[in-house]
């Protein structure tokens, strides 16, 4: 099975990100039918469930890719190269809250007493998702096409399109609708995330960017905010500009990352 995994490493890490998402989906949503969408038991049980499978994610990153999983993803080399690498996709995401967010107030000042909780469990969403989307699923690939910028920019946005067909049937099973806008959003700063691993190698960057965006979406929820786009057409050039630069910043830090193929003794390589 080993020798199976190093000769198609692609394939595999496919085939086990499908897996641990349909598993991980099929938990989380019945655990929010059992106990509620919103009660306290939900959230402590699904926090359990994404450390859980994040844990296994990384053992099958390291399986795969013949590495230390935990100290690719834990460590804390190039985290300061990706956090500031993530301000595009960071800006983003404030524009994005800001512009979907009106109609905050005092009324859900009693939920105070559940931010730890809820943001804890946000935490753990963010490194489940990163290390089994832009780890165990997108490292394979990474290693496989970046021995040229042209290879390297290529498997940044198929990578972002890999997540992208896992994402769509999630997100549609759980909200039961799915916008186009909502598509390209994800596939572009997708793009980002993946761009930015590139070129730092820090998954743990991507944990703490992603983690802060949505807490920062489960404070204002907490407070009584109302979800309420208000797009005008200057906002919407707005919100283009900033993913188009999103994009043009994806492709010049995939241009200057290090190929993984010449990774140093703690980063991912494998025998082509």
């Amino acid at each position: 099975m080993t020798e199976k995994m190093r000769n198609k490493p692609v394939a595999y890490s496919i085939i086990f990100t499908l897996l641990i998402s349909a598993f991980w989906a099929a938990i989380s949503f019945s655990v929010r039918g059992l106990y509620g969408q919103y009660e306290i038991q939900t959230w402590l049980i699904i926090s359990v469930v994404n450390i859980s499978f994040a844990i296994l994610a990384i053992a099958l990153l390291g399986a795969v890719n013949q590495v230390n999983g935990f100290r690719h993803v834990f460590k804390t080399k190039g985290l300061t190269k990706g956090l500031l690498a993530l301000i595009p996709v960071m800006v983003f995401f404030v524009f994005n809250l800001a512009l979907s967010t009106s109609g905050v107030t005092d009324t859900g000042i009693e939920n105070i007493e559940a931010f730890p909780i809820v943001a804890f469990i946000q935490v753990t969403s963010a490194l489940m998702q990163n290390v089994l989307f832009r780890g165990l699923l997108i490292t394979s690939l990474f290693v496989k096409l970046s021995s040229t910028e042209e290879e390297r920019v290529k498997s940044v946005f198929k990578a972002s399109a890999l997540y992208l067909l896992v994402y769509i049937p999630l997100n549609i099973f759980d909200t039961g609708n799915l916008a186009l806008m909502q598509i390209v959003n994800t596939f572009i700063v997708g793009a980002g995330f993946c761009a930015v691993y590139m070129y730092s190698r820090s998954i743990m960057s991507l944990v703490l960017g992603q983690g802060v965006w949505q807490v920062m979406g489960s404070v204002i929820y907490l407070f009584g905010a109302e979800y309420s786009p208000q797009l005008t057409p200057w906002l919407f050039i707005v919100f283009v500009v900033i993913l188009i630069l999103i994009v043009v910043f994806a492709v010049r830090f995939s241009k200057r990352a290090k190929p993984f193929a010449c990774a140093d003794e703690d980063e991912l390589s494998f025998t082509q």
